[in-house]
């Protein structure tokens, strides 16, 4: 279970850009189709230092998340049923993503580190 758990912000990652850069008919954003396969590298080679990489900056985006996310809700002029739900749903994805990259960063901090030499002899 703990295999399955930590193994997960990759694939979520991956689906994350795949919903991101889609639009129909079946155009998929070449930047998010690149970022996809790069987290899906990432899950084959599990290299430490890219992997804490793409968890950093997956952690600065769902910064400037909350911040759209906030500066949305601002936008209202009085606290109603659009600007709770705005304000809710946001939230609740904020916090899942939050989760993950927290899963992510924990998961690359506790893996030990290899030497990437090349040994000849």
């Amino acid at each position: 279970m703990k295999e399955r758990l930590l193994r997960s912000p990759e694939y979520y990652l991956i689906i994350l850009f795949f919903m991101a850069g889609y639009s129909t008919p079946f155009y998929v954003n070449p930047v998010c189709l690149c970022a996809a396969l790069i987290i899906g590298v990432q899950l084959f080679i599990q290299y430490k230092h890219l992997g804490l990489i793409i968890g950093l900056i997956f952690f600065i985006l769902n910064l400037c998340f909350l911040g759209a996310l906030l500066s949305e809700f601002s936008a209202f002029q009085t606290f109603n049923s659009a600007a709770a739900q705005l304000l809710g749903v946001g939230l609740i994805i904020w916090i899942i993503n939050l989760l993950f990259v927290a899963l992510m960063i924990r998961k690359y901090l506790i893996m030990p580190s290899t030497k990437n030499s090349l040994d000849l002899s």
